[in-house]
């Protein structure tokens, strides 16, 4: 079954959030010490590695849609918790399902300017296409480092891949019997 790459990208979206589900699930039941304990890694606690990933996925998704949509207004006077970060992401998620339903073919040749000082010494324009498979790539190296880091404290990391997503959301079916 061939399908074109604005399917792929929105089936890969679809699957990361519904990954993404799975991470919320897991810090829920997580005391709010371990939540906010700074862990060493690219961001310093849990929410705030969830929270960077969140960061990405609305600055770029503000590049690549064809609507406006508002900023979000976090209280940064005191560090994230869980209910802000699930707050956002379902603003987020509302977003790129907006994003997702309207793109097109051929959006994914439009340029998605970047200023230098906002995550890079540098001005460019990106495509659209290579922006939304850049955001794939933090998800996954992201969420690779929060497995390290429940895993170092014997949580079990909501690991979801996308075969096992794809077969129950009948993207991929198993084969007729012989």
């Amino acid at each position: 079954m061939m399908t074109s790459e604005l399917e792929a990208i929105r089936a890969w979206f679809a699957y990361l959030a519904e990954a993404r589900r799975g991470y919320l699930e897991a810090f829920s039941k997580l005391p709010v010490a371990e939540l906010s304990r700074d862990r060493g890694a690219s961001f310093p606690t849990l929410l705030d590695i969830f929270g960077h990933s969140q960061g990405a996925l609305y600055f770029w998704m503000t590049g690549c849609a064809r609507f406006a949509f508002p900023p979000q207004e976090p209280d940064t006077s005191r560090p994230p918790s869980l209910a802000d970060v699930r707050k956002d992401e379902n603003y987020i998620q509302t977003q790129i399902r907006r994003v997702m339903a309207e793109l097109t073919e051929e959006d994914l040749a439009r340029v998605v300017h970047r200023k230098a000082g906002e995550g890079s010494p540098h001005e460019c324009d990106i495509p659209v296409r290579e922006v939304l498979w850049h955001l794939v790539e933090e998800e996954l190296q992201h969420r690779g480092e929060l497995n390290a880091l429940l895993w170092q404290i014997d949580v079990d990391a909501p690991v979801y891949d996308w075969v096992h997503w794809a077969h129950q959301v009948g993207r991929i079916q198993h084969p007729a019997p012989k």
